[in-house]
């Protein structure tokens, strides 16, 4: 019989919300940015309303894009649909992105500049770590 107590179920924090936005993977390196901002776009736009295409070529960032969709519905039907969907000869691995992109935040007025965004974990974590029921005094 198989032992299941060494198998690690998802958690919630491991999977992330659903949002407007959804990271592609396993894209082939040799697509030029262009042609491969204008299939993503044709691929996707079946689905609803395409805000930005963001694909970046730099060392560890290759391969990857993310796609901002005008509505959460749109994202979640793209991802049911074109997770392993084959383009350019590998198979898309698609997922809600970690963090909702800034333009949606923007939009939806919950947006804070990526300094702040930095200095407010570090005090998350500080004030974590300090322990205890202390609050921290906020600007």
């Amino acid at each position: 019989a198989f032992d299941f107590s060494s198998v690690r179920l998802p958690t919630m924090s491991m999977i992330s919300q659903p949002n407007n936005t959804l990271y592609v993977s396993n894209i082939d390196w040799k697509i030029k940015k262009p042609l491969l901002r204008r299939a993503l776009y044709s691929l996707m736009t079946r689905h609803g309303k395409v805000l930005e295409i963001i694909t970046l070529r730099r060392d560890g960032l290759r391969g990857q894009a993310w796609v901002i969709f005008e509505d959460i519905q749109a994202a979640t039907a793209a991802l049911q649909t074109e997770n392993g969907f084959t383009f350019f000869g590998k198979d898309l691995k698609l997922a809600y992105a970690n963090e909702k992109s800034d333009r949606i935040a923007k939009r939806d007025g919950t947006y804070v500049p990526k300094a702040k965004r930095r200095k407010r974990q570090q005090e998350d974590t500080a004030a974590q770590a300090g322990g205890g029921g202390a609050e921290t005094a906020t600007e």
